[in-house]
Order: C-alpha cells, then structure tokens, then sequence
C-alpha cells in the first residue's frame, strides 16, 4: 500500500464526548490523502470503539494507538507521529473541528509555497453554546514581523490549525514533553529557529473549542512555562538584542507577580530570573527584595 501524503495525528485524553464529530469532520474532507491515527493517553473510555466505527466509514487507514499510562500532550503528539506514514502531519486536537476544505487549502500553500509549516486562521467557539468567540489570525503586521512576533506570541498559531512537514518534526527533536503549557509555541520557535518556512493560507478552516475552565488554577503554570520559552531563544541572534532581553524580563516577572501572595519565596526565584537579564532594574530589586522578606516571615506559605 503507498504511503499517504498527509497522516491527520490525534492525542486523545478522556476524548469521548467529542471525538466522533471531530472524526466526521475528518470524513468531510475535499481532500483525501490522508490515513488517521488517534493515540489514546492512557485513558479507559470509549474512545477504542468511535475509532473502530469511524474506521469502518472511511476509505483511508486509520489507527487506534493506545498508551498504556497518561503521557501528556506532547509526548502523545510525538507517539503519533513516529508511527506516521506521511510526509506530512496534520495536527488534529480531539475535540477541534476543520471545515471540510481544510486539508485541501493546506496541501495548497504548501505546494505553492515550498514551506515546511503551513497553517490556517482559526474560530474560537464556545463549547457549551457553540458561539463564536475569537477570530485568530495573524495580522499584516505578525507576518511582516515574523520571528519576532511569535517570539512575542502576538503570532499565534493554533496547533489543529498546522500541517507539517515530517522531516521538521523529526528534525527539531518532536514536541518537548516537558512543556505541560505553550507547548506549541515552544516547538513553533524551534521550528522557526531551525530555519523552518512558514505560510498562512490566509483562510479560516479550523474551529477551536473552547472550554469553561479555572484559568487561575492554569495561570502560574503557563506563566512559568511562556518565561522558561522566552529565556530559550534569550540568545537567538536573529531577533533584536533588546527585544529578547525586554520579553524574557517581562515574563519572568509576570511569573513572579502571580505567585508573590501564595509563594513569595518562589516569587523571589522568579524576580531574580528576571534581574539576571537586566543591568538597571530598581523596581525589580525591590520586588525581590519583597519577596525574600515576606517569605522568612510566613515560613508556612512555601
């Protein structure tokens, strides 16, 4: 059997309430390509069996790839897609959808293009209601400032969004597990700073569910993990020196800003992250300061 052009790579966790209309999505495509693989993380559900059934509706392969123990997102991403026969990964979240010309329009611009990441606008909808929420798309000005703005994260890029070429995957070492957060920002840069093309292809084909949640209970965390993405690329000489400097700076303030009531001693760390990047920053040396007092006299908070 010839090896498709496209594998469509879907992490599942805990995905049965909206795997099967996202498949269907999948069934609707113009294009047809493609073979699917859903990687199970680790979850005892009915995910197995809206596989099973999708796979008996569709002409294409598809493959059930369970895993054993709950791995996390990246690292579901990256088992996926090592059992992948395409050139091509088209990145599927499971409860995300894609208008039925998606893969068509992206198979396009990377045609056209010669581009190693291609990616689409997206529609963020509420789930409970089915709203409409958020237009993501970059502006004129993300793509003329490109690296600089997905340094930022004024580019964003919606992981359901992207078709990539393999042999980048394979080349930047796969999504990174041990980001739990921005994990697809963090390998976009890495993609990028790899010498990686990008292209938009300036259509809005896929919708991105999204759901009501705790974000406080996420916003330490992200916080953390968007400072530890910035200070990675602290020394990548194709952006301003002073841009990087100035975003690594504010991030790890931030960080610092959110944990100071619940953590001060944590906060400290973070501050001092931050002032390592600084030569003049009286305000962040107070905040430090600050925070290392506060921590002796509420020893019970770390």
């Amino acid at each position: 059997m010839p090896s498709p052009l496209v594998s469509v790579c879907i992490p599942a966790f805990k995905a049965e309430r909206y795997l099967a209309e996202t498949l269907a999505s999948i069934r609707a495509q113009t294009f047809d390509d493609f073979e699917v693989i859903v990687t199970e993380d680790g979850s005892k559900d009915r995910t197995e069996d809206i596989v099973r059934e999708f796979a008996s509706s569709i002409e294409q392969p598809v493959r059930y790839q369970p895993q054993s123990v709950n791995q996390g997102l990246p690292a579901t991403r990256n088992t996926g897609i090592g059992i992948a026969r395409g050139r091509w990964i088209a990145l599927l979240d499971s409860d995300d959808l894609w208008t039925p010309e998606h893969l068509a329009r992206l198979a396009e611009k990377a045609s056209e293009t010669g581009a190693d990441l291609v990616h689409s606008g997206c529609i963020l909808f509420d789930s409970d209601t089915g709203k409409e929420m958020e237009l993501r798309v970059p502006s004129d000005a993300d793509l003329a400032g490109f690296p600089a703005s997905l340094y930022t994260g004024s580019y964003v890029i919606q992981p359901s969004s992207v078709l990539l070429r393999r042999e980048l995957w394979k080349r930047v070492g796969g999504f990174n597990p041990r980001f739990r957060y921005v994990e697809d920002r963090e390998m976009w840069l890495r993609c990028a700073r790899a010498g990686g093309r990008f292209a938009y292809t300036g259509t809005v084909t896929c919708r991105y569910r999204k759901h009501g949640s705790a974000l406080s209970r996420h916003a330490a965390p992200m916080a953390v993990a968007s400072a530890e993405v910035c200070e990675q690329h602290v020394d990548w000489e194709k952006l301003p020196a002073e841009l990087r400097r100035r975003q690594t700076v504010g991030a790890w303030t931030a960080a610092g800003q959110i944990v100071f009531r619940e953590n001060p001693r944590v906060a400290a760390g973070y501050f001092r992250r931050a002032i390592k990047h600084t030569s003049l920053a009286p305000r962040l040396w107070a905040y430090w300061t600050a925070a290392t007092a506060l921590s002796y006299l509420r020893p019970s908070a770390q």
